[in-house]
C-alpha cells in the first residue's frame, strides 16, 4: 500500500483512545479517565487535545491552556493530575517533546464534553511552559 493510501485508510479508521495511543507505543494510566499516556522505553508522552483548543498551522502556539475558561472544573481531575505526571516525564526524558490525539467534540459548549471521534495526529509537540500545580501548559510545533 502506497504512503497516500496508507494516509488515508489512517484517516478513515475509527480509533478508540487506547488505539490511538498505541500508535505512538503509548499506554494510558486509566482506560476511563486518563488524558495522556506514556511509554518508559522508548521514552513516548502522548497527551489529548480538543481540536477547537489546537491549531496546527500557528506559527507560535499552537496549544495554549493557561487560563482555560473550564480551568476550575479540571484542575483538580484525575485526568489532569496524570497529564501533569506525563508533561513533567516529558520535560525530564523527552526533552519536551509530546504526541497529540485530536479530539473532535459532539457538541464543543457541552461540559462535561463527549468525542464524536479522535485520531492521532503526525505533528510531534514542544512543551514551552507548565504550572505542575493547576496543569495549565502551553506548546508549539517542534
Amino acid at each position: 500500500m502506497g504512503r497516500r493510501n496508507k494516509r488515508k485508510s489512517e484517516a478513515a479508521r475509527k480509533w478508540t483512545k487506547q488505539g490511538a495511543f498505541a500508535h505512538f507505543g503509548a499506554r494510558a494510566t486509566n482506560s476511563r479517565w486518563g488524558w495522556s499516556a506514556r511509554n518508559d522505553d522508548p521514552p513516548t508522552v502522548v497527551l489529548t487535545v480538543w481540536d477547537d483548543e489546537f491549531d496546527p498551522d500557528a506559527a507560535g502556539t499552537a496549544i495554549d491552556m493557561f487560563g482555560h475558561r473550564n480551568l476550575a472544573r479540571w484542575a483538580h481531575a484525575l485526568g489532569n493530575r496524570d497529564r501533569i505526571r506525563n508533561l513533567q516525564f516529558a520535560r525530564e526524558r523527552c526533552g519536551d517533546l509530546f504526541r497529540i490525539v485530536v479530539l473532535t467534540a459532539k457538541d464543543v459548549n457541552a461540559s462535561p464534553r463527549t468525542t464524536l471521534r479522535l485520531r492521532p495526529h503526525p505533528l510531534v509537540m514542544r512543551l514551552t511552559d507548565l504550572n505542575p500545580d493547576t496543569g495549565e501548559f502551553r506548546a508549539v510545533r517542534a
